[in-house]
């Protein structure tokens, strides 16, 4: 019984001994916290809001608790306010290590999600362009979270709803109607190739917008092919074609790399062709109303209106939202949808899940735009436009190319070096963009996002390399790991306590990464759990023990250790060389 069942089970008791109606298990739950000092206990319950409750001075309630559950497997001790609870670290030992020399793979995991459906749309950059750094943390946050879910028993539904209309698209068809070299983009050519492609799709993209300052006749030339294309004019649908075939191509070998998956892979223009039936819906339903030519809906409480139609007639991404939203709603009847979008668009989401309350549709409320700051790049936010860009594709080359520099230094025997350069590489970009807290920004240093040691993905890597390295010796002499089942006269070392604990609250983190819907509870476990497994490392002798059942026992906090974080390490769709 982990971490998370040993918490929720003391939180049950505790409310049953209060017996007051405003006493909820799972609020104490989620009140408890971790206290400064192993010594203190395993769980800290702070009883300011007992006290509130229960008209009772909160050292009072502290001291209550410890008279009430010391002795039964656990050991209570008031500090001041809080109740501090210590269970038995033998039996802590005895389930977790059970618990995952059981499910393996699967520890960590449980069914709390069953027949709950979760819509996830995240990445969804726009086509024709590379994807940038500033894409990273809509796919890593998108993804990491779907893997959680997934594990922790919803069954999802991963979205990557691509940009491929619009006046974005139709600026770049207007920059490639002046500038463009069709050869490039024709992949029938000997020698296509798609970098070239894409480079050339970049350069006239940031040349046009540089352009528009002094000649903003320019834009109403983008207006016109974006009239062209809902037209479906020939010319325009045929370069549209090659534009978009090549780019997903791209982005999705890019995508490959770091190990991110989607189960639909959809465009706009998947609702381009019933556009003018969604146009209806919203002006009958929704109290769409002419203002200026166009077509609006005003949003209880927000002052800005939702432009669902320009009076050029050409429709918006906010009109092909709200299509994907309700097709979404009858293909899946899902329990939430998740936008995992910047929090820039955080209007644009208010006035989507506004417009579709007034069309009448009471699932709205159970849309959510799960929002992540802002990637800098020195002062200025990222903008592909104005070529403020560092390309993921080349960002992960140069990860690579650093960790395979640090690989041959430290290993040069190493075999694999470019496998393992690889996956060193981009797990140090996974996990230092999901090392904060989603909605902080985060400022491009390349130092920064390929520092290999520190409080990274590589220390926790490395930390996994140890444990298999161990193993392995082990192996060779003959020596077995595994749940010690006696352990009642076994003096447990302070290291070996923390590294039961650590191991322990696995389930419990995911569990909080759903509840905030934030993967940096997950990457903060890791790190705690791996700097929990280095001190046991250095302080403890494993192999060298005299003892056997110490041996045994230790051997198995190795292969636990092993087993859970590369568990966690998945979840963030990071891979673990055996070697480094």
């Amino acid at each position: 019984m982990p971490f998370f069942d040993l918490k929720r089970k003391l939180a049950s008791e505790i409310a049953d001994y209060f017996n007051s109606p405003d006493i909820k298990a799972e609020a104490l739950a989620a009140d408890a916290g971790v206290p400064p000092q192993l010594a203190l206990g395993h769980l800290a319950l702070p009883c300011f809001k007992l006290s509130k409750v229960l008209k009772q001075p909160s050292d009072m309630i502290a001291k209550s608790l410890t008279e009430h559950f010391s002795g039964k497997g656990i050991t209570v001790t008031p500090t001041g306010p809080y109740a501090n609870f210590k269970w038995d670290v033998g039996y802590l030992y005895s389930t977790t290590l059970e618990s995952i020399f059981t499910k393996k793979a699967r520890y960590g995991s449980d069914d709390s999600g069953k027949n709950k459906h979760i819509v996830f749309e995240y990445c969804s950059p726009n086509v024709a362009k590379k994807l940038g750094f500033q894409h990273i943390r809509s796919t890593l946050i998108g993804n990491t979270l779907a893997n959680v879910y997934d594990f922790l028993g919803y069954q999802t539904e991963r979205i990557n709803f691509v940009g491929d209309w619009g006046s974005q698209f139709a600026r770049l068809l207007a920059a490639f109607e002046t500038w463009g070299r069709p050869e490039l983009v024709d992949t029938t050519l000997p020698g296509f190739s798609a970098k070239a492609a894409m480079d050339h799709l970049f350069e006239i993209y940031v040349k046009f917008h540089k352009e528009c300052d002094v000649h903003p006749e320019y834009l109403e030339q983008a207006s016109k092919c974006l009239q062209r294309l809902e037209e479906h004019e020939a010319r325009a649908t045929d370069l549209w074609k090659k534009i978009r075939k090549i780019s997903i191509a791209a982005m999705d070998e890019t995508l490959e790399r770091m190990n991110i998956r989607f189960n639909h892979l959809e465009g706009e223009s998947t609702y381009i062709p019933e556009i003018q039936k969604t146009l209806k819906e919203v002006k009958e339903k929704a109290g769409a109303k002419l203002s200026e030519g166009a077509w609006i809906v005003e949003v209880p409480g927000l002052t800005t209106p939702a432009l669902v139609q320009k009076k050029d007639g050409t429709t918006l991404y906010l009109t092909r939202d709200i299509a994907a939203a309700e097709d979404r709603e009858k293909r899946f009847h899902p329990d939430k949808m998740f936008y995992v979008v910047a929090e820039q668009q955080k209007l644009h989401f208010q006035l989507l899940f506004g417009t579709l309350k007034l069309m009448g549709h009471e699932w709205a409320d159970n849309c959510e735009h799960v929002s992540f700051g802002t990637v800098l790049f020195g002062t200025e936010k990222m903008s592909t436009r104005e070529g403020r860009v560092i390309f993921l594709d080349e960002l992960l080359d140069e990860a690579k190319a650093l960790a395979l520099e640090e690989c041959t230094k430290k290993n040069p025997d190493l075999p694999n070096k470019d496998e393992v350069a690889d996956m060193v590489g981009v797990g140090a970009i996974i996990f230092g963009n999901l090392s904060s807290h989603r909605k902080s920004d985060i400022e491009f240093k390349w130092e920064t996002v390929l520092a290999l040691d520190g409080e990274t993905g590589p220390y926790v890597q490395y930390s996994l390399v140890r444990c298999h390295s161990l193993l392995e010796k082990a192996k060779a002499k003959g020596e077995k790991s595994g749940v010690v089942k006696d352990v009642s006269q076994y003096a447990f070392a302070p290291e070996e306590e923390s590294l039961i604990l650590s191991l322990a609250k696995l389930r419990s983190t995911l569990h909080l990464a759903v509840r905030d819907n934030e993967p940096y509870h997950l990457t903060y476990y890791l790190i705690d759990l791996a700097k929990a497994f280095n001190r046991f490392y250095y302080k403890l002798p494993v192999l060298q023990s005299n003892d056997p059942t110490q041996r045994e026992l230790r051997l198995g906090l190795v292969e636990a250790t092993q087993t859970t974080l590369t568990n966690g390490l998945e979840l963030l769709g990071m891979r673990a060389p055996k070697e480094m």
